[in-house]
Protein backbone atom coordinates (compact mmCIF):
# COMPACT_ATOMS: atom_id res chain seq x y z
CA UNK A 1 0.00 0.00 0.00
CA UNK A 2 1.44 3.13 -0.62
CA UNK A 3 2.23 6.35 1.70
CA UNK A 4 -0.58 8.22 3.59
CA UNK A 5 -0.11 12.19 3.55
CA UNK A 6 -2.95 15.40 4.15
CA UNK A 7 -1.48 18.94 3.72
CA UNK A 8 -1.31 20.34 7.32
CA UNK A 9 -0.13 23.73 6.37
CA UNK A 10 -2.64 25.08 5.17
CA UNK A 11 -4.17 28.80 7.12
CA UNK A 12 -7.44 30.04 6.30
CA UNK A 13 -7.40 33.72 5.31
CA UNK A 14 -9.22 36.10 7.71
CA UNK A 15 -13.10 36.86 6.11
CA UNK A 16 -11.46 40.66 5.89
CA UNK A 17 -8.65 39.19 3.52
CA UNK A 18 -11.32 37.26 1.33
CA UNK A 19 -13.58 39.73 1.13
CA UNK A 20 -11.77 41.68 -1.13
CA UNK A 21 -11.67 38.36 -3.82
CA UNK A 22 -15.36 38.16 -4.17
CA UNK A 23 -17.22 41.97 -4.12
CA UNK A 24 -20.22 40.56 -4.68
CA UNK A 25 -20.68 39.03 -1.66
CA UNK A 26 -20.99 39.60 2.26
CA UNK A 27 -18.36 36.93 4.02
CA UNK A 28 -19.98 36.96 7.64
CA UNK A 29 -17.43 34.52 9.38
CA UNK A 30 -14.93 31.09 9.12
CA UNK A 31 -17.58 27.95 9.67
CA UNK A 32 -14.96 25.56 9.32
CA UNK A 33 -11.49 24.91 8.69
CA UNK A 34 -8.64 22.06 7.81
CA UNK A 35 -5.87 21.04 5.73
CA UNK A 36 -7.96 20.21 2.45
CA UNK A 37 -9.63 24.08 2.27
CA UNK A 38 -11.80 26.35 4.50
CA UNK A 39 -15.59 27.14 3.91
CA UNK A 40 -16.93 30.33 4.91
CA UNK A 41 -20.57 31.40 5.18
CA UNK A 42 -21.46 34.40 2.95
CA UNK A 43 -24.73 36.43 1.80
CA UNK A 44 -24.86 37.23 -1.99
CA UNK A 45 -25.88 40.34 -2.69
CA UNK A 46 -27.81 40.35 -5.55
CA UNK A 47 -30.24 37.80 -4.76
CA UNK A 48 -29.87 38.28 -0.92
CA UNK A 49 -28.83 34.30 -0.90
CA UNK A 50 -27.20 33.14 2.04
CA UNK A 51 -24.41 30.80 0.36
CA UNK A 52 -21.25 28.79 1.75
CA UNK A 53 -18.18 29.21 -0.45
CA UNK A 54 -15.06 26.85 -0.02
CA UNK A 55 -11.88 27.58 -1.34
CA UNK A 56 -8.55 25.43 -1.78
CA UNK A 57 -4.92 25.54 -0.36
CA UNK A 58 -2.41 27.47 -2.75
CA UNK A 59 -1.01 23.95 -4.09
CA UNK A 60 -3.86 22.31 -5.83
CA UNK A 61 -3.94 25.68 -8.12
CA UNK A 62 -0.83 25.22 -9.64
CA UNK A 63 -1.32 22.00 -10.42
CA UNK A 64 -2.75 22.48 -14.00
CA UNK A 65 -4.31 18.52 -14.39
CA UNK A 66 -6.13 19.25 -11.05
CA UNK A 67 -7.33 22.53 -12.21
CA UNK A 68 -8.75 21.54 -15.35
CA UNK A 69 -10.68 18.34 -13.70
CA UNK A 70 -11.85 20.93 -10.88
CA UNK A 71 -13.54 22.60 -13.88
CA UNK A 72 -14.87 19.88 -15.01
CA UNK A 73 -16.02 18.39 -12.21
CA UNK A 74 -17.76 21.93 -10.88
CA UNK A 75 -19.56 22.23 -13.63
CA UNK A 76 -20.92 18.43 -13.70
CA UNK A 77 -21.84 18.63 -10.04
CA UNK A 78 -24.14 22.03 -10.38
CA UNK A 79 -25.95 19.88 -12.89
CA UNK A 80 -27.42 18.13 -10.30
CA UNK A 81 -30.34 18.76 -8.28
CA UNK A 82 -31.68 16.87 -5.47
CA UNK A 83 -33.04 17.29 -1.65
CA UNK A 84 -30.14 15.32 -0.72
CA UNK A 85 -27.52 16.86 -2.37
CA UNK A 86 -25.95 19.73 -1.47
CA UNK A 87 -26.40 22.26 -4.54
CA UNK A 88 -23.05 23.78 -6.55
CA UNK A 89 -23.71 27.68 -7.57
CA UNK A 90 -20.77 28.33 -8.81
CA UNK A 91 -16.83 27.80 -9.25
CA UNK A 92 -13.37 29.56 -10.10
CA UNK A 93 -9.73 30.87 -8.93
CA UNK A 94 -9.46 33.72 -6.60
CA UNK A 95 -6.01 35.08 -5.42
CA UNK A 96 -4.09 31.81 -6.21
CA UNK A 97 -7.17 29.77 -4.78
CA UNK A 98 -9.82 27.46 -5.99
CA UNK A 99 -13.06 28.13 -4.50
CA UNK A 100 -16.32 26.79 -5.34
CA UNK A 101 -20.13 28.59 -3.71
CA UNK A 102 -22.26 26.17 -2.43
CA UNK A 103 -25.96 26.21 -0.96
CA UNK A 104 -25.63 27.00 2.62
CA UNK A 105 -27.15 24.42 4.78
CA UNK A 106 -28.63 25.26 8.61
CA UNK A 107 -27.47 22.87 10.77
CA UNK A 108 -24.08 20.47 11.76
CA UNK A 109 -23.02 17.39 10.40
CA UNK A 110 -23.93 14.42 11.24
CA UNK A 111 -20.45 13.54 12.45
CA UNK A 112 -21.34 16.50 15.19
CA UNK A 113 -24.63 15.02 15.67
CA UNK A 114 -24.04 11.29 16.51
CA UNK A 115 -20.04 10.49 16.23
CA UNK A 116 -19.73 7.82 18.56
CA UNK A 117 -23.44 6.70 19.34
CA UNK A 118 -25.72 4.16 18.70
CA UNK A 119 -28.77 5.93 16.86
CA UNK A 120 -32.37 4.15 17.08
CA UNK A 121 -32.38 1.82 13.66
CA UNK A 122 -35.88 3.43 12.46
CA UNK A 123 -33.57 6.70 12.42
CA UNK A 124 -30.47 5.00 10.84
CA UNK A 125 -32.66 3.92 8.13
CA UNK A 126 -34.16 7.40 7.58
CA UNK A 127 -30.81 8.79 7.15
CA UNK A 128 -29.23 6.37 5.47
CA UNK A 129 -32.14 6.25 2.44
CA UNK A 130 -31.72 9.97 1.98
CA UNK A 131 -28.02 9.89 1.62
CA UNK A 132 -28.02 6.78 -0.64
CA UNK A 133 -30.84 7.99 -3.44
CA UNK A 134 -28.75 11.29 -3.06
CA UNK A 135 -25.64 9.25 -4.25
CA UNK A 136 -27.84 7.56 -6.48
CA UNK A 137 -29.04 10.46 -8.32
CA UNK A 138 -25.46 11.87 -8.31
CA UNK A 139 -24.05 8.32 -9.90
CA UNK A 140 -27.08 8.27 -11.96
CA UNK A 141 -25.53 11.56 -13.39
CA UNK A 142 -21.74 10.01 -13.51
CA UNK A 143 -20.21 11.62 -10.28
CA UNK A 144 -18.63 9.99 -7.79
CA UNK A 145 -18.16 11.18 -4.09
CA UNK A 146 -15.08 9.42 -2.98
CA UNK A 147 -15.48 10.96 0.62
CA UNK A 148 -18.92 9.76 1.89
CA UNK A 149 -18.39 9.88 6.05
CA UNK A 150 -20.69 11.58 8.99
CA UNK A 151 -18.42 14.64 8.67
CA UNK A 152 -19.54 15.13 5.14
CA UNK A 153 -23.19 14.91 5.52
CA UNK A 154 -24.92 17.78 6.89
CA UNK A 155 -28.09 17.93 8.78
CA UNK A 156 -30.74 20.80 8.27
CA UNK A 157 -33.08 22.13 10.55
CA UNK A 158 -35.78 19.78 9.56
CA UNK A 159 -32.78 16.84 10.62
CA UNK A 160 -32.75 15.84 6.49
CA UNK A 161 -29.44 14.48 5.27
CA UNK A 162 -27.40 16.71 2.37
CA UNK A 163 -24.38 15.04 1.24
CA UNK A 164 -21.94 17.70 1.14
CA UNK A 165 -18.24 18.64 0.25
CA UNK A 166 -18.25 17.11 -3.44
CA UNK A 167 -14.37 19.12 -3.76
CA UNK A 168 -13.01 15.53 -3.81
CA UNK A 169 -15.85 13.93 -6.34
CA UNK A 170 -14.70 13.44 -10.03
CA UNK A 171 -16.82 12.04 -13.18
CA UNK A 172 -17.13 8.65 -13.40
CA UNK A 173 -15.77 8.25 -17.10
CA UNK A 174 -12.23 9.85 -15.95
CA UNK A 175 -9.52 7.61 -15.33
CA UNK A 176 -7.05 8.53 -12.75
CA UNK A 177 -3.77 8.75 -14.09
CA UNK A 178 -0.57 6.55 -13.51
CA UNK A 179 1.24 8.92 -10.03
CA UNK A 180 -1.86 11.17 -9.35
CA UNK A 181 -2.70 11.63 -5.99
CA UNK A 182 -6.30 9.75 -4.59
CA UNK A 183 -7.99 11.63 -1.66
CA UNK A 184 -10.22 9.72 0.74
CA UNK A 185 -10.83 8.85 4.25
CA UNK A 186 -9.21 5.72 5.67
CA UNK A 187 -11.76 3.42 7.01
CA UNK A 188 -14.51 4.39 4.63
CA UNK A 189 -12.32 4.07 1.39
CA UNK A 190 -12.90 1.31 -0.27
CA UNK A 191 -10.07 -0.90 -0.81
CA UNK A 192 -9.99 -0.43 -4.59
CA UNK A 193 -9.16 3.34 -4.46
CA UNK A 194 -6.01 2.67 -2.78
CA UNK A 195 -5.35 -0.99 -4.46
CA UNK A 196 -6.44 -0.63 -7.89
CA UNK A 197 -7.64 3.71 -8.52
CA UNK A 198 -8.02 2.44 -12.01
CA UNK A 199 -11.08 0.24 -11.24
CA UNK A 200 -12.79 2.34 -8.70
CA UNK A 201 -16.74 3.37 -10.09
CA UNK A 202 -19.61 4.20 -8.04
CA UNK A 203 -19.73 1.06 -5.82
CA UNK A 204 -16.58 2.76 -4.22
CA UNK A 205 -19.40 4.99 -2.57
CA UNK A 206 -21.68 2.22 -1.79
CA UNK A 207 -18.92 0.43 0.29
CA UNK A 208 -18.57 4.03 2.73
CA UNK A 209 -22.09 4.38 2.68
CA UNK A 210 -22.28 0.31 4.37
CA UNK A 211 -19.17 1.64 6.75
CA UNK A 212 -21.40 4.91 7.85
CA UNK A 213 -24.61 2.76 8.43
CA UNK A 214 -22.81 0.14 10.72
CA UNK A 215 -21.12 3.08 12.31
CA UNK A 216 -24.67 5.10 12.95
CA UNK A 217 -26.30 1.68 13.98
CA UNK A 218 -23.33 0.62 15.98
CA UNK A 219 -21.53 3.81 17.09
CA UNK A 220 -17.93 2.30 15.99
CA UNK A 221 -16.96 1.30 12.74
CA UNK A 222 -15.93 -2.23 11.38
CA UNK A 223 -12.38 -1.82 11.72
CA UNK A 224 -12.66 -0.94 15.14
CA UNK A 225 -15.55 -3.49 15.59
CA UNK A 226 -16.34 -6.05 12.54
CA UNK A 227 -18.67 -8.04 14.73
CA UNK A 228 -22.18 -7.61 13.03
CA UNK A 229 -24.46 -4.69 13.84
CA UNK A 230 -26.94 -7.26 15.38
CA UNK A 231 -24.30 -9.41 17.41
CA UNK A 232 -22.85 -5.87 19.14
CA UNK A 233 -26.66 -3.71 19.61
CA UNK A 234 -29.02 -6.92 19.19
CA UNK A 235 -30.78 -4.92 15.79
CA UNK A 236 -32.64 -6.75 13.46
CA UNK A 237 -30.09 -9.31 11.86
CA UNK A 238 -31.21 -8.14 8.30
CA UNK A 239 -29.23 -5.34 8.73
CA UNK A 240 -26.06 -7.55 8.82
CA UNK A 241 -27.08 -8.87 5.43
CA UNK A 242 -27.23 -5.58 4.07
CA UNK A 243 -23.74 -3.90 5.63
CA UNK A 244 -21.94 -6.93 4.44
CA UNK A 245 -22.87 -6.90 0.91
CA UNK A 246 -22.05 -3.37 0.98
CA UNK A 247 -18.60 -3.66 2.24
CA UNK A 248 -17.69 -6.50 0.31
CA UNK A 249 -13.89 -6.18 -0.60
CA UNK A 250 -14.17 -7.18 -4.22
CA UNK A 251 -16.78 -4.53 -5.43
CA UNK A 252 -18.46 -7.03 -7.92
CA UNK A 253 -20.09 -8.49 -4.75
CA UNK A 254 -21.52 -4.97 -3.70
CA UNK A 255 -24.97 -3.47 -4.53
CA UNK A 256 -25.45 -2.65 -8.53
CA UNK A 257 -26.87 1.07 -7.25
CA UNK A 258 -27.49 3.07 -3.74
CA UNK A 259 -31.30 2.31 -4.32
CA UNK A 260 -30.93 -0.59 -4.13
CA UNK A 261 -29.47 -0.65 -0.52
CA UNK A 262 -31.74 1.74 0.69
CA UNK A 263 -35.06 -0.47 -0.98
CA UNK A 264 -33.40 -3.37 1.21
CA UNK A 265 -33.49 -0.79 4.25
CA UNK A 266 -37.15 0.29 3.61
CA UNK A 267 -37.81 -3.27 3.77
CA UNK A 268 -36.90 -3.65 7.34
CA UNK A 269 -39.70 -0.96 8.10
CA UNK A 270 -42.53 -2.16 6.36
CA UNK A 271 -42.03 -6.35 6.68
CA UNK A 272 -41.71 -7.95 10.29
CA UNK A 273 -38.79 -9.25 11.59
CA UNK A 274 -37.34 -12.04 10.55
CA UNK A 275 -35.30 -14.79 12.79
CA UNK A 276 -32.22 -16.08 11.34
CA UNK A 277 -31.54 -19.58 10.49
CA UNK A 278 -27.78 -20.95 11.17
CA UNK A 279 -25.69 -20.26 8.42
CA UNK A 280 -21.50 -20.37 7.90
CA UNK A 281 -21.05 -17.06 6.09
CA UNK A 282 -17.64 -16.26 4.47
CA UNK A 283 -16.71 -13.03 5.94
CA UNK A 284 -14.88 -10.63 3.19
CA UNK A 285 -11.56 -9.32 4.92
CA UNK A 286 -11.14 -6.11 5.90
CA UNK A 287 -10.37 -3.10 4.19
CA UNK A 288 -6.85 -2.16 4.91
CA UNK A 289 -6.03 -0.19 8.46
CA UNK A 290 -5.07 3.16 7.86
CA UNK A 291 -5.63 6.45 9.89
CA UNK A 292 -9.20 8.04 9.67
CA UNK A 293 -8.36 11.88 8.32
CA UNK A 294 -8.94 12.99 4.74
CA UNK A 295 -6.17 12.72 3.34
CA UNK A 296 -4.08 11.53 0.01
CA UNK A 297 -2.90 8.28 -1.08
CA UNK A 298 -0.09 7.46 -4.22
CA UNK A 299 -1.69 6.04 -6.53
CA UNK A 300 0.26 2.93 -8.18
CA UNK A 301 1.24 1.82 -11.76
CA UNK A 302 -1.73 1.27 -14.02
CA UNK A 303 -3.34 -1.72 -13.94
CA UNK A 304 -5.07 -1.11 -17.19
CA UNK A 305 -8.06 -2.24 -16.07
CA UNK A 306 -10.89 0.35 -17.32
CA UNK A 307 -13.41 2.39 -15.38
CA UNK A 308 -16.76 0.35 -15.13
CA UNK A 309 -19.70 2.39 -16.00
CA UNK A 310 -22.75 1.51 -14.51
CA UNK A 311 -26.71 2.25 -15.19
CA UNK A 312 -28.79 3.21 -12.68
CA UNK A 313 -31.87 1.53 -13.21
CA UNK A 314 -34.88 2.18 -10.66
CA UNK A 315 -37.82 -0.38 -10.97
CA UNK A 316 -40.71 1.28 -9.29
CA UNK A 317 -43.26 -0.98 -11.14
CA UNK A 318 -43.59 -3.46 -7.96
CA UNK A 319 -43.50 -0.83 -5.92
CA UNK A 320 -47.14 0.26 -5.34
CA UNK A 321 -48.23 -3.53 -6.17
CA UNK A 322 -46.86 -3.91 -2.76
CA UNK A 323 -49.13 -1.56 -0.87
CA UNK A 324 -52.02 -2.54 -2.95
CA UNK A 325 -51.92 -6.04 -2.20
CA UNK A 326 -49.93 -8.06 0.46
CA UNK A 327 -48.79 -11.03 -1.49
CA UNK A 328 -44.97 -11.74 -0.63
CA UNK A 329 -42.45 -11.46 -3.21
CA UNK A 330 -40.24 -15.13 -4.29
CA UNK A 331 -36.85 -13.99 -2.14
CA UNK A 332 -33.65 -13.17 -4.49
CA UNK A 333 -30.93 -15.89 -5.00
CA UNK A 334 -28.25 -16.09 -2.52
CA UNK A 335 -25.32 -14.04 -2.39
CA UNK A 336 -21.90 -15.30 -3.75
CA UNK A 337 -20.53 -15.37 -0.11
CA UNK A 338 -22.88 -17.27 1.77
CA UNK A 339 -22.70 -20.86 1.56
CA UNK A 340 -25.45 -21.85 3.57
CA UNK A 341 -29.28 -20.13 2.40
CA UNK A 342 -30.26 -16.88 4.51
CA UNK A 343 -33.77 -15.99 5.14
CA UNK A 344 -36.00 -15.36 2.27
CA UNK A 345 -37.31 -11.79 2.23
CA UNK A 346 -40.17 -9.92 0.75
CA UNK A 347 -38.87 -7.47 -2.29
CA UNK A 348 -39.05 -4.69 -0.93
CA UNK A 349 -40.62 -1.17 -3.39
CA UNK A 350 -38.20 0.79 -4.69
CA UNK A 351 -38.28 3.73 -2.38
CA UNK A 352 -37.55 7.23 -3.38
CA UNK A 353 -37.07 9.01 0.09
CA UNK A 354 -38.14 11.25 4.25
CA UNK A 355 -40.82 12.86 6.53
CA UNK A 356 -43.46 15.41 5.91
CA UNK A 357 -46.66 16.92 6.60
CA UNK A 358 -48.79 16.86 3.58
CA UNK A 359 -49.56 19.77 1.61
CA UNK A 360 -53.27 21.38 2.10
CA UNK A 361 -54.53 20.36 -1.10
CA UNK A 362 -58.10 19.55 -1.94
CA UNK A 363 -59.64 16.12 -2.05
CA UNK A 364 -59.51 13.55 -4.95
CA UNK A 365 -61.98 11.19 -3.58
CA UNK A 366 -63.60 9.75 -6.30
CA UNK A 367 -66.29 8.07 -3.80
CA UNK A 368 -66.67 10.39 -1.33
CA UNK A 369 -65.62 13.38 -3.17
CA UNK A 370 -65.91 15.73 -0.51
CA UNK A 371 -66.48 19.48 -0.81
CA UNK A 372 -67.80 19.21 -4.77
CA UNK A 373 -68.99 21.92 -6.38
CA UNK A 374 -72.94 21.86 -6.42
CA UNK A 375 -74.89 21.92 -10.09
CA UNK A 376 -74.37 24.95 -12.03
CA UNK A 377 -71.04 25.99 -9.61
CA UNK A 378 -67.66 26.21 -10.83
CA UNK A 379 -65.40 23.43 -10.04
CA UNK A 380 -62.80 24.01 -7.50
CA UNK A 381 -59.52 25.14 -8.19
CA UNK A 382 -56.37 23.45 -6.63
CA UNK A 383 -53.22 24.52 -4.99
CA UNK A 384 -51.79 23.94 -7.72
CA UNK A 385 -53.78 25.92 -10.33
CA UNK A 386 -55.62 23.53 -12.02
CA UNK A 387 -59.12 22.58 -11.74
CA UNK A 388 -60.68 19.70 -10.61
CA UNK A 389 -63.66 18.40 -11.83
CA UNK A 390 -66.91 17.24 -10.26
CA UNK A 391 -68.40 13.37 -10.99
CA UNK A 392 -68.63 12.56 -14.75
CA UNK A 393 -71.46 10.47 -14.48
CA UNK A 394 -73.56 8.83 -11.36
CA UNK A 395 -71.68 5.23 -10.81
CA UNK A 396 -73.81 3.37 -8.19
CA UNK A 397 -72.01 1.92 -4.43
CA UNK A 398 -69.66 -0.52 -5.64
CA UNK A 399 -69.66 -3.90 -3.33
CA UNK A 400 -65.56 -3.23 -3.13
CA UNK A 401 -64.29 -0.24 -0.89
CA UNK A 402 -62.71 1.47 -3.67
CA UNK A 403 -62.70 4.26 -1.38
CA UNK A 404 -60.06 2.75 1.02
CA UNK A 405 -58.19 0.89 -1.61
CA UNK A 406 -57.34 4.14 -3.51
CA UNK A 407 -56.74 5.59 0.40
CA UNK A 408 -54.26 3.18 0.58
CA UNK A 409 -52.52 3.21 -2.13
CA UNK A 410 -52.17 6.73 -2.33
CA UNK A 411 -50.86 7.07 1.35
CA UNK A 412 -48.31 4.40 0.21
CA UNK A 413 -47.06 6.43 -2.46
CA UNK A 414 -46.88 9.29 -0.43
CA UNK A 415 -44.71 7.36 2.15
CA UNK A 416 -42.24 6.51 -1.01
CA UNK A 417 -42.30 10.25 -1.81
CA UNK A 418 -41.59 11.82 1.30
CA UNK A 419 -38.23 13.60 0.25
CA UNK A 420 -39.63 15.20 -2.56
CA UNK A 421 -42.71 16.58 -1.01
CA UNK A 422 -40.71 17.55 1.70
CA UNK A 423 -38.09 19.55 -0.36
CA UNK A 424 -41.06 21.17 -2.28
CA UNK A 425 -42.57 22.10 1.08
CA UNK A 426 -39.32 23.96 2.12
CA UNK A 427 -38.39 25.60 -1.21
CA UNK A 428 -42.21 27.10 -1.24
CA UNK A 429 -41.73 28.02 2.48
CA UNK A 430 -38.39 29.56 1.98
CA UNK A 431 -39.85 31.32 -1.49
CA UNK A 432 -42.88 32.65 0.40
CA UNK A 433 -40.68 34.04 3.49
CA UNK A 434 -38.49 35.46 1.28
CA UNK A 435 -41.17 37.35 -1.04
CA UNK A 436 -43.05 38.72 2.80
CA UNK A 437 -39.07 39.76 3.41
CA UNK A 438 -38.61 42.01 0.06
CA UNK A 439 -42.73 43.15 0.26
CA UNK A 440 -41.78 44.46 4.06
CA UNK A 441 -38.66 46.28 3.21
CA UNK A 442 -40.17 47.82 0.40
CA UNK A 443 -43.19 48.98 2.33
CA UNK A 444 -41.30 50.33 5.17
CA UNK A 445 -39.81 52.92 2.76
CA UNK A 446 -43.27 54.68 2.11
CA UNK A 447 -44.97 57.56 4.07
CA UNK A 448 -46.15 56.67 7.88
CA UNK A 449 -49.30 56.38 6.83
CA UNK A 450 -49.54 54.49 4.24
CA UNK A 451 -47.10 52.16 5.61
CA UNK A 452 -48.52 51.36 8.88
CA UNK A 453 -51.59 49.71 7.08
CA UNK A 454 -49.65 48.53 4.70
CA UNK A 455 -47.71 46.14 7.09
CA UNK A 456 -51.44 46.20 9.07
CA UNK A 457 -52.84 44.14 5.33
CA UNK A 458 -49.34 42.46 4.89
CA UNK A 459 -49.93 40.60 8.31
CA UNK A 460 -52.59 38.97 8.02
CA UNK A 461 -51.96 38.36 4.35
CA UNK A 462 -48.79 35.99 5.34
CA UNK A 463 -50.86 34.43 7.26
CA UNK A 464 -53.59 33.41 4.68
CA UNK A 465 -50.88 32.54 2.53
CA UNK A 466 -49.05 30.23 5.20
CA UNK A 467 -52.34 28.10 5.83
CA UNK A 468 -52.15 28.03 2.04
CA UNK A 469 -49.03 26.22 2.24
CA UNK A 470 -46.93 29.40 1.77
CA UNK A 471 -48.55 29.86 -1.33
CA UNK A 472 -47.38 33.59 -2.77
CA UNK A 473 -50.70 34.80 -4.45
CA UNK A 474 -51.64 35.07 -8.14
CA UNK A 475 -52.17 38.92 -7.37
CA UNK A 476 -51.13 41.31 -4.80
CA UNK A 477 -54.06 43.10 -3.02
CA UNK A 478 -54.39 46.79 -4.05
CA UNK A 479 -52.85 47.84 -0.07
CA UNK A 480 -49.55 47.23 -2.00
CA UNK A 481 -49.80 49.17 -4.94
CA UNK A 482 -48.04 51.67 -3.76
CA UNK A 483 -44.85 49.83 -3.47
CA UNK A 484 -42.72 50.99 -6.67
CA UNK A 485 -40.68 47.67 -6.63
CA UNK A 486 -44.12 45.33 -6.48
CA UNK A 487 -43.53 43.83 -9.80
CA UNK A 488 -39.65 43.33 -9.34
CA UNK A 489 -40.71 41.61 -6.08
CA UNK A 490 -43.67 39.78 -6.76
CA UNK A 491 -43.04 38.80 -10.66
CA UNK A 492 -39.61 36.06 -9.39
CA UNK A 493 -41.56 34.96 -6.62
CA UNK A 494 -44.53 33.93 -8.17
CA UNK A 495 -42.25 32.14 -11.42
CA UNK A 496 -40.06 30.42 -8.53
CA UNK A 497 -43.81 29.18 -6.90
CA UNK A 498 -44.28 27.43 -10.58
CA UNK A 499 -40.94 26.20 -11.34
CA UNK A 500 -41.45 24.44 -7.60
CA UNK A 501 -44.27 23.01 -8.53
CA UNK A 502 -43.60 21.65 -11.66
CA UNK A 503 -40.30 20.28 -10.21
CA UNK A 504 -42.66 18.54 -8.52
CA UNK A 505 -45.05 17.47 -11.08
CA UNK A 506 -41.70 15.81 -12.56
CA UNK A 507 -39.85 13.90 -9.71
CA UNK A 508 -43.54 12.39 -9.28
CA UNK A 509 -43.87 11.28 -12.78
CA UNK A 510 -41.96 8.16 -11.57
CA UNK A 511 -44.36 7.09 -9.26
CA UNK A 512 -46.92 6.50 -11.80
CA UNK A 513 -46.52 3.25 -13.12
CA UNK A 514 -46.52 1.54 -9.89
CA UNK A 515 -49.92 3.69 -9.03
CA UNK A 516 -51.51 2.54 -12.05
CA UNK A 517 -50.17 -0.94 -12.05
CA UNK A 518 -51.91 -1.41 -8.35
CA UNK A 519 -55.09 -0.52 -9.05
CA UNK A 520 -55.05 -2.36 -12.72
CA UNK A 521 -54.11 -5.35 -10.90
CA UNK A 522 -57.41 -4.68 -8.26
CA UNK A 523 -59.60 -3.99 -11.47
CA UNK A 524 -58.37 -7.96 -12.98
CA UNK A 525 -59.35 -8.99 -9.78
CA UNK A 526 -62.72 -7.62 -9.53
CA UNK A 527 -63.85 -8.77 -12.82
CA UNK A 528 -64.18 -11.91 -11.39
CA UNK A 529 -66.13 -10.98 -8.60
CA UNK A 530 -69.30 -9.24 -10.88
CA UNK A 531 -68.50 -5.79 -9.37
CA UNK A 532 -68.98 -3.22 -12.02
CA UNK A 533 -69.37 -0.03 -10.33
CA UNK A 534 -65.96 -0.45 -8.66
CA UNK A 535 -64.62 -1.95 -11.80
CA UNK A 536 -65.40 1.70 -13.51
CA UNK A 537 -64.73 3.46 -10.56
CA UNK A 538 -61.14 2.19 -10.60
CA UNK A 539 -61.02 2.39 -14.52
CA UNK A 540 -61.64 6.25 -14.52
CA UNK A 541 -58.97 6.69 -11.46
CA UNK A 542 -56.67 5.31 -14.10
CA UNK A 543 -57.86 7.15 -16.72
CA UNK A 544 -57.34 10.74 -14.55
CA UNK A 545 -54.14 9.21 -13.67
CA UNK A 546 -52.70 9.05 -17.04
CA UNK A 547 -54.38 12.14 -18.89
CA UNK A 548 -53.42 14.63 -16.00
CA UNK A 549 -50.07 14.03 -14.15
CA UNK A 550 -51.19 16.76 -11.86
CA UNK A 551 -54.16 15.09 -10.42
CA UNK A 552 -51.95 12.31 -9.66
CA UNK A 553 -49.26 15.14 -7.94
CA UNK A 554 -52.24 16.39 -5.76
CA UNK A 555 -53.51 12.96 -4.81
CA UNK A 556 -49.71 11.29 -3.65
CA UNK A 557 -49.29 15.21 -1.99
CA UNK A 558 -51.93 14.65 0.01
CA UNK A 559 -52.64 11.59 0.74
CA UNK A 560 -55.89 11.24 0.34
CA UNK A 561 -57.87 11.31 3.24
CA UNK A 562 -54.73 10.54 5.65
CA UNK A 563 -55.33 11.79 8.64
CA UNK A 564 -52.82 14.06 10.75
CA UNK A 565 -51.54 11.30 13.00
CA UNK A 566 -51.20 9.12 10.44
CA UNK A 567 -54.43 6.76 10.60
Amino acid sequence: MSDFSANTDFTAPEPEQLAAFFPGYEIEYLIAAGGMGAVYRAVQRSLERTVAIKILPHEFSADAAFCQAFEAEAKAMARLNHPNLIGVYDFGEVGGMLYIIMEYVHGKSLHHSAHGLAIDSKEVIRLVSGIGLGLAHAHEHGILHRDIKPANILLDLNAQPKIGDFGLARPVERQVQEGEEIYGTPHYTAPEVVEAPHSVDHRADIFSLGVLLHELLTGSLPADDPRPPSQIIGCDPRFDQIVRRATYADPQFRYENAADLVSELQAILVAPAIAPKVARIVTPPPAPNVPRKTGVYKTKKSSGFPVGLVFLLLLLAGGGYYYFKKQQVPPAPPEPAVVAEEPALPKPPVIKEKPVSPIPLPSLDPVNPGEQPSAGEAPAESAFGIVIPSMEEEIGPPVFDVNGFLQRGRSGMQRLAKSPISSHEQAMKANCQNFEGRLSSAIRKLSATKRDAALRVLAADYRQWQAAGYRVPEIVPDAYNEVRELDAIHAPALETQKKLDEALAEELKSFVPAYVSGVQKQINTLRDKNDPNAIKLLEREVRKVNEDPLYFVQAVATGNGTSPSGN
